[in-house]
């Protein structure tokens, strides 16, 4: 009999072994894991998406559904971690069972399998997607120069560069200052230059944020598509969300500065204040669990900076639009791993970041065992620009958290996941009775209720889809059996702790059974069943 997979924390994961766990897990846990791909990428890749359920209660699409997404952007494959752990727990732990009874996981480990491919094959730097401008005058398009497999950067000798190497670590290219002597350097990254007539180097690719590619507030900027979704990755992604209205809660795990971003870009006086309420509650939670500061994703900042907009962003996406309950959970980054705190990193200065963070970065790269970070200077023929030097830091050393602190992460993020996923909303039936008051004639009643301890609404300014009403109805008996009443109940909102009252009189012979059905897309469905005497 197969097992789930252990999480591997001594390095990170490339598609095909995400595939082959993912299937392993499958394999292994047929009744509660379903696998399936969202799109193919145009390289020809699969974005998965684990559904994650014990049948037994109901299929996913009947319960509140709680929704995962990771490594969006391409150098953070530290989130596809995260989101391995939480499957393994879920498969393996057994504090877990019960939650998969009232609640389905959607969880995608990588929703960006090419970019990710690209990074961790090449190093190459990129976000999410790039596209190489063509026909741009003197136009660098990054290539792999001197046949070692990776693309880092190249550098050459000018008396008027802007770098210089770094006194206390040769190793580090670092931006010059007055009174530095050199030798000084053009620093650019590993590539060919296009229509070279000798002026300056201007990159000549074009980079995508798959992260600012969601429909709300949504604006053109310098790393966006021209519209919304123009990705077929995020195009899949978006469409199951908004498909999926049982969807009342997720992550977006990403891997900056350790935090938990809390929605949303307004001002916090222009939200709905009960919504902020509870967004902070919640964000203190995670908090908790995993050590990392919570903050509005508009303070994601250096101190002295304003706030920040981050127009089409998942943050916004899902609080705005789809009215559930999300955050973004930032993992942390090689500064992290150097021991750089997200307060210290947002209140430095343009020294610390230049030199002293990447002097400690180097240190504690130097002190681990998965840190290869650098690659030494070599010389070479450059067929446009004649000798240049290609090498240097990887962007594992800034990018990236050491593998290995992801076991303890990933324990706290999984423990804060299943927290937040058990505050689903969840519909309840109590009290039923039938009682003959005639010939024929039966009064049925009952309380629905919502016994979770999220309201069904989840977010009151979330759009349409926060209007979702609570349906009750009756079902074993004919169309027109029902003699007075409605039929079926709508409700506009349960919110936690609440139930209305249900009675309908109905014409039936004694002896047939009657169920009772009350259902809303984010609390569930529940049923009671009623033989009528």
């Amino acid at each position: 009999m197969s097992t789930v997979p252990e999480i591997k924390f001594d390095s990170y994961y490339l598609y095909d072994e995400i595939t082959d766990f993912l299937k392993a897990a499958e394999a292994a846990a047929p009744d509660l894991v379903t696998l399936d791909s969202l799109t193919t990428t145009p390289e020809g890749r699969q974005v998965w998406i684990a559904t994650i359920t014990d049948p037994s209660t109901g299929p996913a699409e009947s319960k509140p559904a709680y929704h995962v997404q990771a490594n969006v952007h391409a150098q953070e494959m530290a989130t596809t971690t995260s989101a391995l752990r939480l499957i393994h727990t879920l498969l393996t732990d057994e504090n877990a069972a019960e939650l998969l009874k009232r609640v389905a996981f959607y969880v995608i480990p990588r929703a960006n399998p090419d970019g990710v491919e690209y990074t961790m094959t090449t190093c190459g730097e990129i976000r999410s997607r790039n596209e190489t401008i063509e026909d741009k005058p003197n136009g660098l398009v990054p290539q792999d120069l001197n046949g070692d497999g990776l693309i880092l950067r190249m550098r050459w000798e000018d008396p008027l560069g802007p770098y210089i190497e770094d006194p206390e670590d040769p190793r580090i290219m670092v931006p010059r200052r007055p009174g530095d002597e050199g030798p000084f350097y053009q620093v650019h990254a590993e590539g060919i230059i296009s229509n070279y007539d000798g002026g300056p180097i201007q990159g000549a690719t074009k980079g995508y944020d798959f992260n600012r590619n969601y429909p709300t507030n949504w604006k053109i900027e310098i790393d966006q598509a021209d519209r919304p979704f123009a990705h077929p990755e995020t195009e899949a992604i978006g469409e199951f969300l908004q498909n999926h209205h049982n969807i009342f809660a997720g992550i977006d795990f990403h891997c900056g500065a350790q935090a938990i971003l809390r929605p949303c870009s307004k001002p916090d006086a222009e939200m709905d204040q009960a919504d902020l309420g509870l967004v902070t509650m919640i964000g203190r939670k995670a908090a908790e669990f995993t050590g990392f500061p919570m903050m509005n994703s508009r303070d994601y900042r250096l101190d002295w900076a304003p706030p920040i907009s981050l127009p089409g962003s998942s943050n916004d996406f899902a609080h705005l639009q789809l009215g559930i309950s999300w955050y973004v959970i930032e993992l942390g980054n090689g500064y992290t791993s150097a021991g750089i705190s997200t307060e210290e990193y947002f209140k430095s200065n343009d020294e610390q970041r230049e030199r002293e963070f990447p002097r400690r970065v180097m240190k504690a790269a130097d002190a681990s065992p998965t840190r290869d970070v650098f690659v030494p200077w070599q010389e070479i023929d450059h067929p446009q620009l004649g000798r240049v030097e290609v090498g240097g830091l990887k962007p594992a050393a800034i990018y990236h958290l050491d593998p290995r602190d992801m076991e303890k992460i990933s324990t706290d993020t999984t423990g804060f996941l299943l927290w937040h996923a058990a505050r689903h909303p969840r519909i309840l039936l109590s009290e039923p009775e039938a009682t003959r008051v005639g010939e024929g004639v039966y009064r049925i009643r009952a309380n629905v209720g919502n016994g979770g301890c999220l309201g069904t609404r989840v977010m009151a300014g979330g759009g349409l889809r926060t209007h979702e009403p609570v349906k009750a109805r009756l079902e074993g008996i004919c169309e027109d059996a029902v003699a007075s009443r409605p039929r079926v109940y709508e409700f506009d909102a349960l919110a936690p702790g609440a139930h209305q009252q249900l009675e309908w009189f109905i014409t039936a012979d004694a002896g047939t059974q009657v169920t009772l059905v009350a259902s809303h897309p984010r609390g569930g469905v529940a049923t009671e069943t009623l033989e009528l005497g």
